[in-house]
């Protein structure tokens, strides 16, 4: 069974205890994150955080696709979003090798 995903605030909450700031601080930094993120990819441009990973953009190109309700052929645009690829770092603790 899934484990629950944690919220924003619970990301919040942790920041603030683990550097020992407000909540405000942590939430103003953690916004300031996430903005910088998506400047930065919706510009074209990836972002790399050291130990974390790297995210960018990718483009889906436009496909057929199938109504599930209907059964009839449907087309779906072309569209951009946001991917993220971990480190190393992260795959080898993920993934410890035997």
């Amino acid at each position: 069974m899934a484990k629950k995903a944690m919220t924003k605030l619970e990301i919040i909450d942790q920041m603030a205890k683990d550097a020992g700031v407000a909540k405000t601080a942590a939430k103003a930094a953690l916004e300031s994150f996430v903005d910088i993120c998506v400047k930065e990819v919706k510009a074209g441009r990836s972002l790399r955080v050291a130990g974390l990973g790297t995210f960018s953009l990718k483009k889906v190109k436009a496909r057929k696709g199938v109504n599930p309700k209907t059964g009839e052929q449907i087309k779906i645009s072309a569209k951009k979003r946001m991917s993220f690829k971990a480190a190393a770092q992260i795959k080898e603790l993920l993934n410890p090798s035997k």
